[in-house]
Protein backbone atom coordinates (compact mmCIF):
# COMPACT_ATOMS: atom_id res chain seq x y z
CA UNK A 1 0.00 0.00 0.00
CA UNK A 2 1.46 3.63 -0.82
CA UNK A 3 2.23 6.14 1.55
CA UNK A 4 1.03 9.67 1.07
CA UNK A 5 4.68 10.64 0.34
CA UNK A 6 4.61 8.17 -2.33
CA UNK A 7 1.44 9.06 -3.84
CA UNK A 8 2.47 12.75 -3.75
CA UNK A 9 5.99 12.05 -5.54
CA UNK A 10 4.06 10.41 -7.86
CA UNK A 11 1.53 13.21 -8.99
CA UNK A 12 4.57 15.35 -9.00
CA UNK A 13 6.37 13.11 -11.13
CA UNK A 14 3.43 12.33 -13.82
CA UNK A 15 3.71 16.17 -14.24
CA UNK A 16 6.79 15.83 -15.88
CA UNK A 17 5.73 12.99 -18.45
CA UNK A 18 2.92 14.01 -20.10
CA UNK A 19 3.60 12.72 -23.56
CA UNK A 20 4.73 14.28 -26.88
CA UNK A 21 3.66 17.56 -27.40
CA UNK A 22 4.11 18.42 -31.28
CA UNK A 23 3.13 16.67 -34.13
CA UNK A 24 6.25 15.11 -35.31
CA UNK A 25 6.34 13.78 -31.61
CA UNK A 26 2.85 12.70 -31.34
CA UNK A 27 3.46 10.57 -35.26
CA UNK A 28 6.67 9.38 -34.01
CA UNK A 29 5.22 8.22 -30.33
CA UNK A 30 1.77 6.72 -32.31
CA UNK A 31 4.04 3.99 -33.79
CA UNK A 32 5.80 3.10 -30.24
CA UNK A 33 3.82 -0.41 -30.22
CA UNK A 34 3.59 -1.03 -34.37
CA UNK A 35 5.36 -4.88 -35.45
CA UNK A 36 4.06 -5.53 -38.81
CA UNK A 37 0.74 -3.46 -39.40
CA UNK A 38 -1.82 -6.33 -40.21
CA UNK A 39 -3.71 -4.86 -37.30
CA UNK A 40 -3.22 -1.32 -37.91
CA UNK A 41 -6.11 1.36 -38.66
CA UNK A 42 -3.64 2.20 -41.76
CA UNK A 43 -3.03 0.56 -44.69
CA UNK A 44 0.41 1.76 -45.21
CA UNK A 45 3.59 0.73 -43.34
CA UNK A 46 6.39 3.11 -42.20
CA UNK A 47 8.66 1.63 -44.99
CA UNK A 48 6.12 1.16 -47.91
CA UNK A 49 5.67 3.18 -50.41
CA UNK A 50 2.69 5.15 -50.90
CA UNK A 51 2.85 5.50 -54.97
CA UNK A 52 3.17 1.85 -55.51
CA UNK A 53 0.09 1.32 -53.74
CA UNK A 54 -1.39 3.86 -55.91
CA UNK A 55 0.00 2.00 -58.95
CA UNK A 56 -1.74 -1.21 -57.90
CA UNK A 57 -5.51 0.60 -57.87
CA UNK A 58 -4.76 2.30 -60.31
CA UNK A 59 -3.91 -1.09 -62.49
CA UNK A 60 -6.56 -3.31 -61.18
CA UNK A 61 -9.00 -0.10 -61.33
CA UNK A 62 -8.21 -0.16 -65.19
CA UNK A 63 -8.53 -3.80 -65.56
CA UNK A 64 -11.99 -3.74 -64.34
CA UNK A 65 -13.47 -0.66 -64.73
CA UNK A 66 -15.68 0.01 -62.36
CA UNK A 67 -18.75 1.31 -62.86
CA UNK A 68 -20.78 1.42 -59.58
CA UNK A 69 -20.27 1.97 -56.12
CA UNK A 70 -19.86 -1.29 -55.12
CA UNK A 71 -17.61 -2.27 -57.41
CA UNK A 72 -15.27 0.49 -57.09
CA UNK A 73 -15.19 -1.06 -53.03
CA UNK A 74 -14.38 -4.16 -54.10
CA UNK A 75 -11.73 -3.23 -55.99
CA UNK A 76 -10.11 -1.27 -52.67
CA UNK A 77 -10.66 -4.84 -51.04
CA UNK A 78 -8.31 -6.45 -53.25
CA UNK A 79 -6.11 -3.50 -53.45
CA UNK A 80 -5.90 -3.76 -49.33
CA UNK A 81 -5.94 -7.65 -49.28
CA UNK A 82 -3.19 -7.17 -51.79
CA UNK A 83 -0.85 -5.36 -50.06
CA UNK A 84 -1.27 -7.03 -47.00
CA UNK A 85 -0.18 -10.24 -48.85
CA UNK A 86 2.67 -8.35 -50.11
CA UNK A 87 3.55 -7.39 -47.00
CA UNK A 88 3.55 -10.53 -45.34
CA UNK A 89 5.48 -12.25 -47.91
CA UNK A 90 8.20 -9.21 -47.27
CA UNK A 91 8.10 -9.66 -43.93
CA UNK A 92 8.45 -13.62 -44.19
CA UNK A 93 11.45 -12.72 -46.34
CA UNK A 94 12.85 -10.72 -43.76
CA UNK A 95 12.49 -13.05 -40.97
CA UNK A 96 14.39 -15.44 -42.41
CA UNK A 97 17.48 -12.80 -43.73
CA UNK A 98 17.30 -12.14 -40.25
CA UNK A 99 17.68 -15.79 -38.90
CA UNK A 100 20.75 -16.00 -41.31
CA UNK A 101 22.60 -12.91 -40.18
CA UNK A 102 22.04 -13.68 -36.75
CA UNK A 103 24.08 -16.92 -37.65
CA UNK A 104 21.01 -19.51 -37.26
CA UNK A 105 20.50 -20.37 -40.93
CA UNK A 106 18.58 -23.53 -40.13
CA UNK A 107 16.23 -22.13 -37.52
CA UNK A 108 12.81 -21.15 -38.37
CA UNK A 109 12.01 -17.49 -37.03
CA UNK A 110 9.67 -17.20 -34.20
CA UNK A 111 7.29 -15.01 -35.79
CA UNK A 112 6.68 -16.87 -39.09
CA UNK A 113 3.76 -18.89 -38.27
CA UNK A 114 1.59 -15.60 -37.70
CA UNK A 115 3.12 -13.98 -40.68
CA UNK A 116 1.99 -17.60 -42.95
CA UNK A 117 -1.69 -16.55 -41.26
CA UNK A 118 -1.45 -13.19 -42.22
CA UNK A 119 -0.89 -14.59 -45.85
CA UNK A 120 -3.06 -16.36 -46.76
CA UNK A 121 -5.73 -14.48 -44.63
CA UNK A 122 -5.13 -11.98 -46.92
CA UNK A 123 -4.69 -14.22 -50.50
CA UNK A 124 -8.19 -15.72 -49.13
CA UNK A 125 -10.00 -12.48 -48.42
CA UNK A 126 -8.17 -11.24 -52.22
CA UNK A 127 -9.87 -13.77 -54.15
CA UNK A 128 -13.41 -13.79 -52.38
CA UNK A 129 -13.40 -9.79 -53.12
CA UNK A 130 -12.41 -10.91 -56.80
CA UNK A 131 -15.11 -13.30 -56.94
CA UNK A 132 -17.73 -10.98 -55.60
CA UNK A 133 -16.48 -8.12 -58.06
CA UNK A 134 -16.31 -10.72 -61.21
CA UNK A 135 -19.90 -11.97 -59.96
CA UNK A 136 -21.19 -8.13 -59.67
CA UNK A 137 -19.68 -7.38 -62.47
CA UNK A 138 -21.78 -10.43 -64.43
CA UNK A 139 -25.41 -9.39 -63.01
CA UNK A 140 -25.06 -5.59 -64.28
CA UNK A 141 -24.17 -6.73 -67.69
CA UNK A 142 -27.14 -9.07 -67.83
CA UNK A 143 -29.52 -6.48 -66.32
CA UNK A 144 -27.93 -3.83 -68.87
CA UNK A 145 -28.58 -5.65 -71.79
CA UNK A 146 -32.22 -7.29 -70.37
CA UNK A 147 -31.59 -10.68 -70.07
CA UNK A 148 -34.40 -12.13 -68.56
CA UNK A 149 -33.60 -15.98 -67.18
CA UNK A 150 -35.78 -18.89 -68.89
CA UNK A 151 -37.49 -21.22 -66.75
CA UNK A 152 -36.62 -23.55 -68.97
CA UNK A 153 -37.59 -26.55 -66.17
CA UNK A 154 -40.79 -27.84 -66.26
CA UNK A 155 -42.64 -30.31 -63.36
CA UNK A 156 -42.78 -34.27 -64.65
CA UNK A 157 -46.44 -34.64 -65.72
CA UNK A 158 -47.95 -37.23 -63.35
CA UNK A 159 -46.74 -40.82 -63.90
CA UNK A 160 -49.98 -43.04 -64.34
CA UNK A 161 -50.26 -45.76 -61.13
CA UNK A 162 -48.74 -48.95 -62.56
CA UNK A 163 -50.81 -51.30 -60.67
CA UNK A 164 -54.45 -51.41 -61.56
CA UNK A 165 -56.58 -50.76 -59.51
CA UNK A 166 -57.97 -53.73 -57.24
CA UNK A 167 -61.63 -54.70 -57.34
CA UNK A 168 -63.29 -54.05 -53.96
CA UNK A 169 -63.00 -57.62 -52.84
CA UNK A 170 -59.48 -57.59 -52.87
CA UNK A 171 -58.35 -54.78 -51.36
CA UNK A 172 -56.97 -55.59 -47.79
CA UNK A 173 -58.73 -55.87 -44.44
CA UNK A 174 -57.43 -53.10 -42.05
CA UNK A 175 -58.24 -55.78 -39.30
CA UNK A 176 -55.86 -58.08 -40.63
CA UNK A 177 -52.78 -58.84 -38.24
CA UNK A 178 -49.24 -60.37 -39.88
CA UNK A 179 -48.28 -63.77 -38.86
CA UNK A 180 -44.68 -64.40 -38.94
CA UNK A 181 -43.84 -68.23 -40.60
CA UNK A 182 -43.91 -69.68 -36.87
CA UNK A 183 -47.20 -68.70 -35.85
CA UNK A 184 -48.99 -69.23 -38.97
CA UNK A 185 -47.45 -73.18 -39.06
CA UNK A 186 -48.73 -73.25 -35.50
CA UNK A 187 -52.54 -71.84 -36.76
CA UNK A 188 -52.62 -74.54 -39.36
CA UNK A 189 -51.70 -77.27 -36.93
CA UNK A 190 -54.49 -76.17 -34.77
CA UNK A 191 -56.50 -75.34 -37.80
CA UNK A 192 -56.22 -79.18 -38.91
CA UNK A 193 -57.22 -80.43 -35.19
CA UNK A 194 -60.18 -78.25 -34.63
Amino acid sequence: MPTERQIAANKINAQKSTGPKTPEGKAKSRLNHYSHGFAAATILAPEEDVNELGLLLAELTCEYKPMTATEQILIEKMVHNQWLSLRAFRLQGEAFLGQTLAGDSFAVPQNLGLLIRYHSTAERNFHKAHNELVKTQRERKKSEIGFEPQNTWQPPEPVPDPLPQMPMEYKINPDFTYLSPEKAAKAAVLAKAA
